[in-house]
């Protein structure tokens, strides 16, 4: 038993919609296996025989497409995105060289203060040990220095000094 319920009676009307204001029909190329009317028939790659709209009259030549505008060399993009990382990195390195300019200068000023101070430390200690040492009275100092020597296994050789220093 055959099943006739897929065939169809007569050729498929093909439904075409008017084209939508952003969608040119020149853009819209559509393949019937039927003819419908306003195609132009057209053979495939495989020979079959197909009906398609045609999107130029036949024997027209189609519009030139518009020259398309000159692009942008690499070099000057390369060169351009180099040049904003070079004047972005000099702009920081102004800035930090403002900071440690002040920062600097008042590391200078502290350096100066402490200088002065231990200026007047030494000077302090200059005059406190001469005092000291002019009201001592005066005495001796002794002093005892010894060295010891070795040479080979049993060679041990010793020596003591001894210095006195008498101050009036």
């Amino acid at each position: 038993m055959e099943n006739n319920a897929h065939r169809y009676a007569e050729a498929p009307v093909v439904y075409r919609p008017e084209p939508m204001p952003v969608h040119p029909a020149e853009a819209l190329p559509f393949l019937s296996p039927v003819p419908v009317p306003g195609a132009v028939e057209a053979r495939t790659a495989d020979g079959r025989t197909v009906w398609v709209y045609a999107t130029v009259p036949a024997g027209a030549e189609p519009a030139a497409p518009a020259a398309a505008p000159s692009t942008v060399p690499a070099w000057a993009k390369t060169t351009a995105l180099l040049m904003t990382a070079a004047s972005a990195s000099l702009a920081l390195a102004a800035y930090a060289l403002q900071v440690f300019a002040e920062a600097a200068a008042a590391l200078a000023a502290a350096l100066v203060i402490l200088a002065k101070i231990a200026f007047v430390l030494a000077l302090v200690v200059a005059l406190v040990a001469a005092v000291v040492k002019s009201r001592r009275p005066g005495g001796a100092q002794t002093a005892t220095a010894t060295a010891t020597a070795t040479a080979g296994l049993f060679g041990r050789a010793k020596a003591t000094a001894t210095a006195t220093i008498t101050t009036r």
